[in-house]
């Protein structure tokens, strides 16, 4: 998986790779980016194979070539999760 990428990524497969680096699911990835599910299938898996993790266990695949990609700038990082603050309310202190 390391070392000079085979051939970078079309931009559909890209948008595809990108759209799914969470985990969702193929019909929610597909809602995302508007494209139809067999098309999203259709671009992970040619982007698999560009990538060289087609050979790669399923449940295994995506992850790695979101790793992949994302190491070879294919794909922006992953957008930095912050913890959600909880709201303060008024503090009461003795008087």
């Amino acid at each position: 998986m390391s070392g000079p990428p085979r051939m970078p990524l079309t931009r559909p497969q890209a948008a595809a790779l990108e759209a799914a680096a969470d985990g969702a699911t193929l019909t929610v990835v597909a809602l995302r980016i508007g494209r139809p599910r067999p098309w999203v299938a259709a671009r992970l898996s040619e982007a698999y194979k560009r990538l060289d993790v087609a050979w790669m266990d399923r449940h295994e695949r995506r992850a790695a070539a979101v790793r992949v990609a994302r190491k070879r700038g294919l794909i922006p990082p992953a957008a930095a999760t912050t913890s959600p603050r909880k709201p303060q309310g008024p503090t009461s202190r003795p008087n």
